[in-house]
């Protein structure tokens, strides 16, 4: 077979920002964010047969995101669904934030911006984590390093949207 006469641009995705959101609230704490979507698969065999058919399941999707633990937990009580901080007076001291599996799913964004740019950043599309629940929570205390608390959770959909006139 002949080699190809033209060979596409090698394109690398440096200097990239990645902003989350749930709503317009941006979540700035937020140190790793990792949505995964998985078909399991299954090999099914017959008696006597060398060849197994592969059979595919639903696809599972899944999140990881760890941020910072702050002085002030505004951005985990957003996350968590539950008692939110008062709109004024800071918090009053009876608030409880904990993990509870009852609240209502939500859509998280992670907009994505080209930072390579000269002057501005420009957005160049929308990852969207469908009707996201948080699943497992974990504070992560070391020495060395600022606390964090890590947020595990399940979506219905992980989608991606390029924002129009982006590879133009």
């Amino acid at each position: 077979m002949a080699s190809p006469t033209t060979v596409p641009a090698f394109q690398v995705q440096e200097g990239q920002v990645f902003i989350v959101k749930k709503g317009t609230d941006v979540i700035g704490q937020v140190t790793r964010i990792n949505p995964q979507a998985q078909s399991q698969t299954r090999k099914i065999a017959r008696l006597g047969d060398t060849t197994k058919k592969v059979s595919y399941q639903p696809t599972e999707f899944t999140v990881s995101m760890e941020m910072y633990s702050e002085y002030d937990p505004k951005q985990l009580a957003i996350l968590l669904a539950g008692t939110q901080k008062p709109g004024s007076g800071g918090w009053v001291g009876t608030e409880v934030l904990f993990l509870n599996p009852t609240i209502a799913a939500y859509d998280l964004l992670i907009d994505v911006y080209d930072a390579a740019t000269d002057g501005s950043d420009t957005k160049v599309g929308t990852w969207t984590l469908d009707n996201y629940k948080p699943t497992s929570l974990n504070i992560n205390i070391q020495a060395d390093n600022p606390a964090t608390i890590t947020l595990n959770g399940e979506m219905e959909n992980l989608t991606y949207t390029p924002t129009a006139g982006t590879g133009a």
